[in-house]
């Protein structure tokens, strides 16, 4: 018991100290929704550091990222995005995501794995549609490049880890400076399996918390926690 209280207070008395800024969201827009990006990017010098998340906006519109939580089992992973233009009523963004991982083979039957480099182009466009909500649509091509020859992604069962060309759509409501629902869906073509997650999403000037949960169809299927912890401040 003593170790899932000492967590939950950790996370009370952090929220706590953050509350004390009464700015929440204002002027810095959601860059990640409930699972998928969003057309908005970091501005620069600004960091985002989480449990696992790590970016930095290198200039106002570029903004590098790593999740460092899936380097632990040896999930390497970079992420470069680039707003083509972010005003008030929206935004727009191109990027292109890097993933190293290991797939296990559905057509055998032992537990061997391939070893895949995933290369992933994606676009993210953001639209308001009233004052305090809005429309995301992200859609990404994922090419699987395997390690070993005859090794085919077609083959293998997705994993929490893996995520293969698909097209999403998504909702951020507002239902205060400090309160956000997210709520996302679409299809991986891939893996072929509709992906869908929702979310709360708490602010304040510094301090970041997001608490939901997703659901992946493909293979068996299986539900993930949505867990976002993080700090997003200027250098």
């Amino acid at each position: 018991m003593r170790r899932y209280l000492i967590p939950a207070v950790l996370v009370v008395l952090m929220a706590g100290t953050a509350a004390g800024g009464e700015s929440g969201f204002l002027g810095r827009p959601t860059t990640t929704n409930a699972i998928i990006e969003t057309g908005y990017t970091l501005r620069r010098d600004e960091f985002a550091i989480g449990i696992g998340p790590i970016e930095y906006g290198i200039t106002d519109n570029v903004q590098l990222g790593t999740n460092l939580l899936l380097w632990l089992p040896q999930v390497y992973n970079g992420d470069l995005k680039v707003a083509l233009t972010e005003r008030y009523e929206g935004a727009l963004s191109v990027g292109f995501a890097v993933y190293s991982l290991s797939l296990k083979n559905e057509d055998t039957d032992d537990d061997r794995e391939g070893d895949y480099l995933a290369l992933a182009p994606y676009l993210a466009g953001t639209y308001r549609l009233t004052e305090n909500t809005l429309g995301h649509a992200y859609a990404r091509y994922a090419h699987f490049e395997a390690d070993e020859e005859g090794n085919d992604v077609e083959d293998t069962e997705a994993s929490e880890f893996s995520s293969g060309t698909g097209v999403y759509l998504g909702l951020e409501h507002s239902r205060s400076n400090r309160t956000k629902f997210l709520f996302d869906m679409g299809y991986d073509a891939t893996f072929q399996g509709v992906r869908a997650g929702g979310a709360v999403l708490f602010g304040w000037s510094m301090f970041r918390l997001k608490l939901g949960l997703s659901y992946f169809s493909a293979g068996d299927g299986f539900f993930l926690p949505v867990v976002g912890l993080w700090w997003r401040f200027k250098a």
